[in-house]
């Protein structure tokens, strides 16, 4: 069940991504100074308090401490903003140059769909390589202009370097980490070159760098909220891009390109009810997304439509609103990547032992990727990875595994219920 503060939440990011409505009104404000400080907190762990700041910025009610907490949080973004961006037009600069396609994932690209594209808060430069022959040229080019290869690599899908402020740069050599579906990721791992056929220059910001055009940005963002989600899960802030990003115009064929990917995909459902979410709970038009919804616009064969709709889309309909509550509700249980609760583990396609031991099998080729290859080598590795799974869980999280283990079965419930893949 979605609290009070969830909802007031809800309210403030939909005036945010939408100034011209007043939508605070609609729910009412925090009734004090404690119900505010839940709502910041809550916005803190969703990484959306930057948001925050034009919605409260004209609230005389609202007391000091907590407006300067506001007004800190939107400068400390908008500074790291534009330390990131002068940062992307850099290195994007320093590899084209060299003849590398260099792509901006995320990061400005998304922000520039806000109101404020100051205020989305962004942590580091993630940057696509999709030729496979230039990607550890591109990571030699980057060494030598002064960043540091970060000695443990915690992602089998990119490389991270440093530079001397710290700040974390990422080279996807892929698109995302190896899903379950062997099947998935021979469809990314096929799809990887057209993301270098389809780049749009993005001059919003005053500099230039490149990114994806929009069907394909649309399907990266599917592709790294899903990552995360059958993981440990992702907070609003992803949300709050899904919402920004389609209200706006997007051309109608790059809409039927989307529709292409995630149709190959078999994503369709978990865009369905991700869309059906912002809708509901985050001011998304839905005349701008109908057709990722199984809905028709109304005319005398709209029934027809719908019926069609719900053999080509069975989540659509009365079962999606509930799906998307459902979905809201572990969003909001998950906080930005799932740290909010220990006993988060990976969500999984399925509920009985298969399943489990399936999981448990990808999870042993994600810690040892190579000897991993070795059929030979399996027993051993499975009882490191158990013994790893152990160890972090009574060790590190202070959990049982039986928790964990029953976590993961109520998620994957909700995941069947997408008709993931």
């Amino acid at each position: 069940m979605i609290g009070n503060t969830e909802k007031l939440l809800l309210a403030a990011l939909k005036q945010s991504l939408h100034p011209g409505e007043k939508n605070m009104q609609q729910l009412g404000k925090p009734a004090g100074t404690q119900d505010m400080r839940s709502l910041i907190a809550l916005a803190r762990k969703h990484a959306v308090l930057s948001l925050l700041f034009d919605v409260y910025e004209e609230d005389e009610e609202l007391p000091a401490q907590l407006w300067q907490e506001l007004q800190n949080a939107a400068a400390t973004v908008a500074r790291s903003n534009y330390r990131l961006l002068f940062l992307t037009k850099y290195i994007t600069q320093v590899l084209y140059e060299e003849g590398i396609c260099a792509i901006l994932l995320k990061g400005a690209s998304t922000a520039s769909c806000y109101p404020v594209p100051e205020l989305r808060k962004s942590g580091d430069v993630d940057i696509l390589i999709p030729e496979e022959g230039h990607f550890r040229r591109a990571v030699e080019l980057l060494k030598n202009q002064g960043f540091a290869e970060c000695g443990e690599q915690s992602a089998l899908h990119h490389t991270e370097l440093k530079n001397a402020e710290g700040i974390s740069v990422e080279i996807h050599r892929i698109l995302a980490e190896p899903f379950e579906s062997k099947k998935m990721n021979l469809y990314l791992e096929q799809l990887l070159p057209s993301f270098g056929e389809h780049v749009m220059a993005n001059d919003s910001w005053g500099v230039r760098f490149y990114q994806p055009t929009d069907a394909y940005h649309a399907f990266y963002l599917v592709i790294h909220m899903l990552q995360h989600f059958l993981r440990a899960g992702f907070g609003l802030k992803y949300l709050c891009d899904w919402t920004v990003f389609w209200d706006r115009e997007v051309d109608d064929k790059q809409k039927e390109t989307f529709q292409r990917l995630i149709r190959e995909s078999k994503t369709e459902g978990f865009v369905a009810v991700l869309t059906e979410a912002c809708v509901k709970y985050l001011g998304l038009q839905r005349e701008h997304v109908e057709f990722l919804l199984g809905e028709s616009k109304g005319n005398e064969k709209s029934g027809q439509k719908n019926s069609a709709a719900h053999k080509e889309f069975p989540w659509c309909g009365s079962d999606l609103h509930k799906l998307a509550e459902d979905f809201m509700e572990e969003v909001f249980a998950a906080g930005e990547f799932g740290h909010d609760t220990q006993q988060r583990m990976v969500a999984m396609r399925g509920t009985g032992i298969a399943a489990y031991v399936r999981e448990f099998h990808h999870q042993m080729h994600l810690n040892y990727p190579h000897a991993g290859k070795v059929f030979l080598l399996w027993p051993p590795l499975w009882a490191l990875t158990l013994a790893r799974f152990l160890y972090n869980n009574r060790a590190v999280r202070k959990v049982r595994g039986r928790d964990i283990l029953k976590e993961a079965g109520r998620r994957s419930r909700l995941i069947n219920r997408m008709k993931l893949f």
